[in-house]
């Protein structure tokens, strides 16, 4: 995991769909993160913690997801 200290210097631009943008927007709002930005960080962060301690439950969830 990164450091919340270090510094931001990469750009990363991502294409989202409407419903994952209010996915998204939903979940930043109940999380009471501080912008949209913020809200993906911590979900890619919350995604990658949970793939790294649970990989055979994230592949599922990953196939799941992708076969939608």
């Amino acid at each position: 995991m990164s450091d919340s200290q270090e510094k931001r210097l990469s750009k990363l631009q991502v294409l989202v769909t409407d419903t994952e943008l209010k996915d998204i927007d939903d979940w930043r709002f109940e999380n009471r993160a501080d912008n949209r930005s913020s809200a993906v960080r911590e979900l890619i962060a919350l995604g990658l913690r949970y793939s790294e301690k649970h990989s055979d439950d994230a592949a599922e969830v990953l196939k799941a997801l992708k076969a939608e």
